[in-house]
């Protein structure tokens, strides 16, 4: 039982962190790069390199989707009420919005201590496959 009372408290002061204005200022910006869309020039990839030869096959419908709505939709939807400071032009509804954005996805939320989500909760492997999907799929899949 206190183990659940600690769970409880710490997801209350996540809540009251987002209610005090205190998100990622522009979560969606690769370093130095481009907020509108590709950044070209930030390292797209902050895990080890991807053969995509021999990767598994990952896309929009096997993985983009549900990662998208369980991760990262609860901000970055263009119907979600309240955004929680996440750049209006960050949204994430369609592969094609993602592929928009992809360098920008895989650094904010990508890699080895992602900043994205906010709260954390993504694993390794959740991570892993994000970077397969954005490295050697094709846009739009």
């Amino acid at each position: 039982m206190r183990g659940l009372i600690v769970v409880v408290a710490v997801s209350v002061q996540a809540c009251r962190t987002f209610d005090a204005g205190e998100y990622a200022p522009d979560p969606g910006t690769p370093p130095g790069g481009d907020i509108e869309g590709d950044s070209g020039g930030a390292d797209p990839l902050p895990l080890a390199d991807i053969d995509c030869e021999t990767a598994p096959l990952v896309n929009w419908s096997n993985f983009g989707h549900a990662f998208m709505i369980q991760n990262c939709n609860g901000c970055h939807s263009a119907t979600t009420h309240n955004r929680y400071g996440a750049p209006e032009h960050a949204i994430f509804d369609s592969a094609d919005d993602v592929w928009a954005q992809k360098s920008a996805v895989l650094v904010a939320a990508g890699g080895e201590g992602p900043r994205m989500p906010p709260n954390g909760g993504t694993t390794d492997m959740e991570r892993a496959k994000l970077a397969i999907w954005l490295q050697c799929g094709e846009a739009g899949e």
